[in-house]
């Protein structure tokens, strides 16, 4: 068994080494092996293989824990950024308590605290609410959504915001959570333990010291809410000033009678007496922003009472500032971003700002765990013997009534046995003083959930006494038992590759099992209460429904049993209570689910990926939250994005992928010169054969543009098969090889028989590639960026690879219309068409749109275009740039665009349905291409 203690003194002991050398930001696993083995011989002690991984993981999560950056879009892309002109000034009390607490009470990595206060609250969130110390004659809100993975750390974020805000000079926070009291208690606890210091239930004068509290230092802010009290009650009866506190804090539920009497109790000992306002600055922060609180009214100026009093009590001040925390922000997107301007009657749209938050790369979330290829995918365990409804022949079914009472899957109790072996697992590995929880969540109603706590309470009994009286180290002996033998089975099938065999786990069962409790765990009253103390280690199965899934954290979840019947993405990401953080046990975390749960799971995950590439596009083309609105993916038949009067404000977006008439590309690479170097050879390979095929490379001449490098002719096959050849950056949002390719190889209409290949070359490069006996010269692209977390290589400063003439080439005489007959049409008819949508007409000297060539033409092969690329990177990114130029040996990068000229019949053979919200347009993105001008 790992002796913790031993691995302590030696994490210090590395600790010490790294901060005397300065080397936290250069380490290795191997630099962190040698540090270990200088540590060692400094003691002089000897320590076990479980000890030596136990200080590698302890250090690598210390000091090796990345960032996935998030993105951001923003109403005013010039905004001052009132608090990094005043931040040096700031005396950061609050910041400084709470940063250290993070780091030596909760254990967060020094790395993700490091971000976590520099970029993500310096940089981006304090920056966009309001200056607190702004003077304004008029009333001003700002409204704005933060985005976070599920149990990805959302209220450390927003607690170390109001730190921040506290210190910059925010007097009043009002911090709204679900509808769930045990939730509020929860958000209290966390606010007292990282923002005030002080347990406000404690009887005691005074106040018990929590969390930051227990440096001993003066305490500067307060709550007038407790563990015990939401606002309610005699609350109310509280005669205090505000302005007297230097910060006063409201931890309150959702509530219609809470948020009046809180409304009310302000405006009475708080408010000017005159104009009702209270003249201090104010931050609203929303927990779980998409329940409760959107407008499901079907009336723009009658929202839905919980809507309307969050509205009036963000009214109340001079400068109020309202934030959206949420993880599943399918609702927020579809707020109504039109209702009139009047502030009183304003909806909770971000209208000023949208922000995702980074992605620490020890987070375990949908894509590791439901894609296929996921890393974590193996721990996933479908559940099969339980059905959809009574008719299946099951026992236990989705559909079930709330007097049901009947037999468990068999499948619950191998999730039960498989609590105690990872219990004991973790005992061996030195965790005994953490915290373990079991999720169980089958049903909605009370009911069931009682009488499934009854059931587990007789199998754990059960299995409780066979261990105790009947398991031994007489293997033979044990396995008489069937208990036992299930028990060695499931570890024999899941955990038999850890470091322990089967006589470490009989040593450690007993002591194991021994403290685990049964509670369920839901919102009505007399409801167990689930309280996870610092001081001793907690194990508890939790049952439950609604409270399991909305914002109550269950502390070192490592088994779930999830069996529910909810088809709608927010309400499931949100009952995923097993993404999060696995610390030192992500091997052996396990959940039990039904496969078409799974697949959900797997399609919400390529929803948000693509609602966050969404943001990182919208961002670069510096477009608002109210210009251009969330695309959300909506293609799975049983799968609905969020409850329907939440989407009243939003309509179905069909983007037909049937191509005709349409130009994409690929903007996006990937950065990775290997890759780079691979695709080049693919390509050259490809052009090479074809020619060696009998199918020549040629100069051709054309009258109406530039010369082109041209291959003719070639079969769509071919085509179809070098696309599925090349890595593709997933970043491209519309060309999707398997998509593009299955409409390629599947369309039966002639004019897609065969296609003509041009590579489009540079004048601007030095670099010269020889592709069969031809000299090419490479395209010059400068300013390109460059994302290494993502994998991801932006070509230009406009994310575009394409000049806007580059589909003229192939365009040929035919019928007896020469090809400038046929370029002119195509012109008149865009011209058209653009004064037709945009009741104005083109400019005259503006550059036609490379869809021109293909949406007006009908007459023309379908168009492959290959960009062989010279990047050239940012000023700002010169080392990483000169890094990866070195590593390509002077191959050049590849770019491609694919045209498909106009066809009447527009076959559709693959489609996506969105959810758009009103302001949501994506093929905008054409106006920006016919503005912009021709680049080579």
């Amino acid at each position: 068994m790992v002796n913790q203690e031993r691995v302590n003194s030696i994490v210090i002991i590395v600790r010490n080494l790294i901060e005397a050398r300065g080397i936290s930001d250069n380490l290795t696993e191997e630099i962190i092996d040698e540090l270990i083995k200088e540590a060692i011989g400094f003691v002089g002690i000897n320590c076990i293989d479980e000890e030596l991984e136990a200080c590698r993981r302890d250090l690598k999560y210390r000091y090796m824990i990345k960032s996935i950056p998030g993105s951001k879009i923003l109403n005013d892309y010039n905004q001052d950024e009132w608090y990094s002109d005043i931040k040096d000034d700031i005396q950061q009390k609050f910041w400084l308590r709470y940063k250290d607490y993070l780091i030596d009470e909760k254990h967060f990595s020094p790395n993700v605290v490091s971000k976590l206060g520099n970029e993500t609250l310096d940089q981006d969130l304090m920056n966009y609410l309001l200056n607190p110390n702004i003077e304004t004659d008029t009333p001003v809100l700002r409204r704005g959504l933060v985005i976070g993975d599920v149990q990805s750390g959302k209220t450390s974020t927003y607690i170390g915001l109001i730190c921040k805000a506290a210190d910059a000079g925010f007097k009043v926070f009002i911090l709204l959570t679900g509808t769930i009291e045990s939730l509020r208690k929860q958000t209290q606890e966390r606010v007292e333990e990282g923002f005030i210091g002080i347990d406000m239930s404690d009887p005691n004068t005074g106040g018990k010291r929590v969390g930051v509290g227990l440096d001993n230092k003066d305490v500067f802010a307060t709550a007038l809410t407790s563990r015990n009290n939401d606002f309610t009650g005699n609350s109310d009866k509280i005669a205090v000033a505000l302005k007297n506190f230097r910060a006063v804090v409201f931890v309150i539920k959702k509530q219609k009678d809470v948020l009046n009497k809180l409304t009310k109790w302000l405006i009475n000992l708080n408010a000017d007496t005159l104009t009702k306002k209270i003249d201090l600055p104010m931050l609203m922060i929303d927990d779980e922003a998409d329940n409760a609180s959107i407008n499901t009214s079907k009336s723009k100026e009658d929202p839905t009472t919980i809507n309307r009093l969050i509205r009036n009590l963000a009214n109340l001040f001079t400068r109020s500032n309202y934030i959206g925390f949420t993880a599943t922000p399918f609702a927020n997107v579809f707020i109504d971003p039109e209702t009139t301007e009047e502030m009183e009657n304003q909806d909770l749209f971000p209208e000023d700002f949208i922000v995702s938050l980074p992605t620490p790369s020890n987070y375990i979330g949908p894509e590791q765990i439901f894609a296929e290829n996921g890393e974590y995918h193996s721990q996933l365990i479908y559940i099969t013997d339980a059905g959809i409804e009574e008719s299946d022949g099951y026992s236990f079914y989705f559909k079930h009534k709330k007097e049901w009472e009947g037999e468990l899957p068999e499948s619950l109790t191998d999730a039960i046995y498989s609590f105690y072996i990872v219990n004991a697992i973790r005992d061996l590995r030195g965790d005994k003083k953490t915290h373990r929880s079991m999720l169980v969540n089958m049903s909605r109603f009370v009911r069931v959930q009682k009488y499934i706590r009854s059931e587990i309470e007789n199998i754990h009994s059960t299995a409780y006494r066979e261990i105790k009286f009947n398991l031994s180290h007489d293997f033979t002996e044990s396995m008489k038992s069937p208990v036992l033998e299930k028990i060695y089975s499931l570890w024999k099938r899941h955990f038999s590759d850890t470091e322990f065999d089967w006589d470490d786990i009989v040593n450690a069962l007993y002591e194991a099992v021994e403290p685990i409790m049964i509670k369920v765990v839901n919102s009505a009253r007399g409801t167990d209460k689930l309280v996870y103390p610092e001081n001793e280690s907690i194990r508890v199965i939790a049952i439950g429904g609604l409270a399991l899934s909305r914002g109550l954290t269950l502390e070192g979840l490592i088994i779930s049993y999830f069996y529910r019947n909810t088809c709608t993405y927010d309400v499931l990401m949100q009952m995923g209570r097993w993404f999060g953080y696995r610390r030192g046990y992500e091997d052996l975390f396990r959940i039990w689910t039904h496969r078409a749960s799974a697949e959900w799971y797997a399609e919400i995950s390529k929803a948000t990926e693509e609602l966050k590439s969404d943001m990182r596009l919208m961002n670069e083309n510096k477009m608002r939250p109210k210009d251009f609105g969330i695309r959300v993916k909506n293609d799975a038949d049983d799968l609905q994005i969020t409850a329907a009067n939440k989407m009243r404000n939003s309509k179905d977006e069909l983007l037909v992928n049937s191509y005709f008439g349409n130009i994409i590309e690929t903007p996006y690479l990937i950065f990775d010169p290997a890759i780079q170097k691979k695709n080049f050879r693919k390509i050259q390979e490809f052009i090479e054969t074809l020619v060696s095929d009998g199918i020549p490379l040629e100069r051709q001449h054309n009258s109406y543009g530039k010369d082109r490098y041209m291959i003719k002719n070639v079969p769509k096959t071919k085509i179809a098969d070098l696309i599925l050849k090349l890595d593709i950056s997933r970043y491209n949002g519309h060309f999707k090889p398997y998509q593009l390719t299955n409409f390629i190889n599947n369309c039966d209409e002639p004019c897609l028989d065969m296609f003509d290949i041009a590579l489009i070359e540079g004048t601007k490069s030095e670099k010269k590639i020889e592709i069969a006996g031809k000299e090419i010269v490479a395209v010059f692209r400068s300013g390109c960026s460059a994302s290494v977390e993502e994998n991801r290589l932006n070509i230009g400063r406009r994310g575009k690879l394409g000049g806007p003439g580059d589909g003229m080439t192939g365009i040929a005489d035919v019928d007896g219309r020469t090809a400038e007959e046929i370029i002119d049409v195509a012109r008149e008819r865009f011209r058209a068409a653009y004064k037709k949508e945009k009741k104005k007409d083109f400019k005259e000297n503006s550059t036609y749109p490379g869809i021109t060539w293909f949406r007006y033409i009908k007459d023309r092969k379908p168009l492959l275009i290959i960009y062989l690329v010279d990047i050239e990177g940012q000023e700002n990114q010169k080392q990483v740039f000169d890094k990866f130029k070195a590593e390509m040996d002077g191959i050049p990068s590849v770019g491609l665009a694919i045209g498909f000229p106009e066809n009447e019949r527009a076959s559709v053979f693959e489609y996506t349905t969105y959810r758009a919200n009103k302001a949501y347009n994506w093929f905008e993105l054409n106006d920006i291409l016919a503005e912009s001008e021709e680049e080579e």
